[in-house]
Order: structure tokens, then C-alpha cells, then sequence
């Protein structure tokens, strides 16, 4: 069963989240995961990629977008894979999932993170996901920033 955690931000600004999960995975990355983002459109994996690049300068965090990676058989070799079907993001140590619903695949995972922020619709997802991991029988965490 995957250990469940939220990581409620102050910030209401929804590029904070993108900002906290880079960070969050390279510390995972740091301790041996290797971490799976799921998120919720191309586009918001595109923005992720772009940001993983940039984000620290002095740090190199090697990751790939799964439908790429499918492509070219590299889903194995890169620490990171970001994409919107879980299916398709192939291991199983860590997720963080910022697509804003349940990850139907989630029994898979060996950890689970959900990233918020203050943002009011955000936060109601949140809500939503904490009751569904509870009735999946999680006892999930919060870990306030």
C-alpha cells in the first residue's frame, strides 16, 4: 500500500506547485525514486519539461515526456517521466500527481504525492482526493509548508 502524501502551499499561484514538484523530485531523485508526474494535458507537461530544465541552473535533473519516451523505448533509462496517462509513466517508486483527480493506478506506486496550493479550486480537488485515498483505506499526510 503507497504512502500518501499532500503538500498543502501557501501560495495561492498554481506555477508554485510546478515549482515545489521540481524540487520535490530532485530530492526524491537524491534518495534513489525514480518519479513519475502525472499531469493533467500536454501542455501542462510541456510547461513542467520546460521547467525542469531551468528551474536551478546548477542542477541537472534527467527526465522525459512519457509519450516521447514510448517512442523512442528511453522510459527506463530517464529518473523522471512526466505525462497525462499513468499508464503510459512506467515506474512504479513515486508519483506526484498534479492532474488534479485520482490516479487509478495508484495501488502500483510505492509513494504518492499531491501538491496544492491556495488556490480555491485547487484546494477543492484536494478535498477530493484526500476522501478518495481515505476510503481506499490510505491514511494519507499532510505535511503544511
Amino acid at each position: 500500500m503507497p504512502q500518501v502524501s499532500f503538500y498543502p502551499l501557501s501560495d495561492p499561484d498554481p506555477d508554485a506547485r510546478l515549482q515545489f514538484t521540481c524540487r520535490l523530485a530532485e530530492k526524491a531523485r537524491r534518495s534513489g525514486y525514480r518519479v513519475c508526474i502525472l499531469v493533467d494535458s500536454d501542455s501542462d507537461a510541456a510547461k513542467l519539461d520546460a521547467l525542469l530544465w531551468s528551474y536551478k541552473p546548477a542542477a541537472f535533473l534527467p527526465h522525459t515526456l512519457a509519450k516521447s519516451a514510448n517512442q523512442d523505448g528511453e522510459e527506463e533509462q530517464e529518473a523522471v517521466l512526466i505525462g497525462d496517462d499513468v499508464a503510459a509513466l512506467k515506474h512504479n517508486d513515486m508519483l506526484i500527481n498534479l492532474s488534479g483527480k485520482p490516479c487509478t493506478e495508484h495501488e502500483r506506486f510505492a509513494r504518492i504525492d499531491e501538491i496544492l496550493c491556495a488556490d480555491e479550486e485547487i484546494l477543492a480537488a484536494g478535498r477530493e482526493l484526500f476522501k478518495f485515498y481515505r476510503a481506499a483505506g490510505y491514511q494519507p499526510k499532510t505535511h503544511k509548508l
